[in-house]
């Protein structure tokens, strides 16, 4: 397979992002990632095997009839996301805890950028040739398309906002409700510093997060007890898609 020249965001494509199951097993974690991809943040992909996870560790309570509700809205708004299943000579290749070789040969065969997942130990691709692969954790994932494009990220979920029928309704609310969760703590975190200050949320643990970031810096650059300072030097200086799917996907925000 010939290697694709690397993702990068001056590369006027959107990223391809292959998601492991554990990032879209749940309804929050799959509402904003497929909303932001809706947006043209990035095209996701996956596998049937990836689809077969996410359905039989569905969270409690969820009923097999609501996942492959939401799994028929996900490939029916998303028509290029499920890619073929990967020849098992590359799954023997791959550099992965052995139930997850499938997971980042599917990155791989799909010829995608990132492997998205949550279970970063499993996984220890080249960084370089046919099989290379970026892996990142949700959070991570989710920061970095924020420090990309700001404005479409931000535009990809107020039209999630938009279309829901349930809380939340508002960015504040929303920033709020990934903050008590761990799944998008880190997202809520990063993303409550890039709002207006009228759509920040308020939970207690973004204000915590502030404190300590603020403490943080008060103290940088001190030196510390018998050492001497080192001379302070200058810090360094530092668009909206259409949504084609955004009707195919309303609704699924209604599951139980």
């Amino acid at each position: 397979m010939p290697e694709s020249p690397p993702y990068s965001p001056q590369s006027g494509r959107p990223e391809r992002a292959f998601l492991d199951a554990n990032v879209i097993r749940g309804q929050q974690t799959t509402d904003v990632l497929l909303s932001l991809a809706d947006n043209d943040v990035f095209q996701p992909r996956w596998t049937e095997h990836v689809i077969d996870e996410m359905r039989r560790n569905r969270p409690p309570g969820l009923s097999e009839k609501a996942i492959d509700r939401r799994i028929g809205m996900m490939n029916g708004a998303f028509e290029d996301a499920m890619t073929e299943a990967p020849p098992q000579a590359l799954q023997d290749e791959m550099q992965a805890d052995p139930k997850d070789k499938h997971v980042l040969a599917g990155a791989v065969h799909s010829e995608s950028d990132v492997l998205v997942t949550n279970n970063l130990k499993d996984f220890d691709p080249p960084s370089s040739g046919p099989n290379a692969m970026r892996v990142e954790g949700l959070n991570q994932f989710l920061n970095r398309k924020l420090e990309e494009d700001p404005q479409r990220v931000q535009q990809g979920l107020q039209k999630m906002l938009d279309r829901s029928r349930r809380e939340p309704k508002t960015m504040s609310a929303l920033i709020d409700t990934m903050a008590q969760g761990e799944e998008l703590r880190g997202f809520a975190q990063k993303l409550n510093t890039v709002v207006p200050p009228e759509q920040r949320g308020t939970s207690p643990v973004l204000t915590a997060n502030e404190r300590g970031s603020a403490q943080r810096a008060a103290f940088e650059g001190v030196a510390g007890p018998g050492k001497p300072q080192a001379p302070a030097s200058a810090p360094e200086a530092r668009k909206a898609g259409d949504s084609k799917s955004a009707e195919r996907m309303k609704g699924a925000e209604q599951e139980q």
